[in-house]
């Protein structure tokens, strides 16, 4: 009995040890998580503790770098915020977009911008639930959208996250970069200032041409999460746009064709620039994906143009 009493003791001794190292690593990250100035994390607190914006740009690292809030506050008469963020689809703007209005914050306008892993399986470790359930993790128990989300991944995510810690794994690197490494931006707009190298994107010509041959897989739900977005629009009075903004030599694939086909159900603008013939120019170009700051500028002010009609 006496070697059992030990056992158990130690058993629950380090039981405690692990509650209490759990609860103070991850009170810490919390606070870090929290306190983060610059980046990614500064942007997602705004939007989901602070914003009250009327305009909301939503999609991936195209959306932060391609919208100009300054440009779209001043000519379409609303406060303006940028809230794209890199590797994220559908399913983390969803459960932004739902987050603020649950707590008030709805905005009058979403300006989204699509790219085809919106409805497209994914090949990496971006542009899918996971992705949105790591960013999402220091908000469960917050909003309900985002704990929907989680449930997707079954009953052992809910038990995962009863750690403190667990939400913050993976986010110490970014957390210390959010703290303490000032990022410039303007309103969550990310400009980049570069020019193309045209002479790398002919050398990878073959190895794109090569990524188009590749059959391209509709991941259904990801577009169940579309149709969410635009009915989430719809019915709290929200003015949608879609837009497909500008590539470089771009040829749309699949998913673009799936996310048109959800705009002209539900009746929705989705502009398309992606084959502009206007940004034909690497000039205006960071790379093929993105636009710099002097092509960022002119699209947008090309985009309110279209808008305004």
């Amino acid at each position: 009995m006496k070697e059992l009493k030990k056992v158990l003791i130690g058993l629950v001794s380090i039981i405690v040890l692990l509650v209490v190292a759990d609860w103070a690593v991850g009170t810490w990250s919390e606070k870090m998580y929290y306190s983060s100035k610059y980046g990614m994390y500064r942007r997602q607190v705004y939007c989901l503790k602070e914003s009250n914006d009327e305009l909301m740009v939503m999609g991936s690292s195209r959306a932060a770098h391609h919208y100009v809030p300054q440009i779209l506050s001043d000519s379409l008469g609303m406060t303006c915020y940028n809230a794209g963020s890199d590797g994220e689809c559908i399913y983390y703007h969803y459960c932004l977009l739902s987050a603020m209005i649950e707590r008030g914050a709805t905005p009058k306008m979403v300006i989204y911008e699509v790219m085809n892993l919106d409805a497209e399986v994914s090949g990496g470790a971006t542009f899918t639930l996971d992705a949105a359930t790591d960013r999402l993790a220091p908000h469960y128990g917050e909003y309900q959208a985002i704990d929907s989300l989680f449930a997707l991944n079954g009953w052992k995510e809910k038990v995962k996250m009863l750690s403190k810690s667990y939400r913050y794994n993976s986010k110490l690197v970014q957390t210390i970069k959010c703290n303490f490494l000032p990022e410039k931006e303007d309103r969550g707009y990310e400009a980049l200032n570069a020019k193309m190298n045209v002479a790398l994107y002919e050398k990878d010509a073959a190895a794109r041409s090569e990524g188009l041959k590749r059959a391209v897989k509709i991941e259904e739900r990801k577009l169940e999460y579309m149709e969410k977005f635009v009915s989430l629009c719809k019915t709290n009075g929200i003015e949608l746009v879609l837009c497909y903004s500008p590539y470089y030599h771009n040829t749309p694939s699949e998913g673009i064709y799936k996310i048109q086909e959800v705009a002209e159900k539900y009746n929705v603008p989705f502009y398309k620039f992606a084959t502009d013939e206007e940004y034909d120019n690497p000039e205006l170009f960071n790379d093929e994906m993105h636009l710099n700051d002097e092509g960022a500028r002119r699209y947008t002010e090309k985009l309110i143009r279209k808008i305004h009609g």
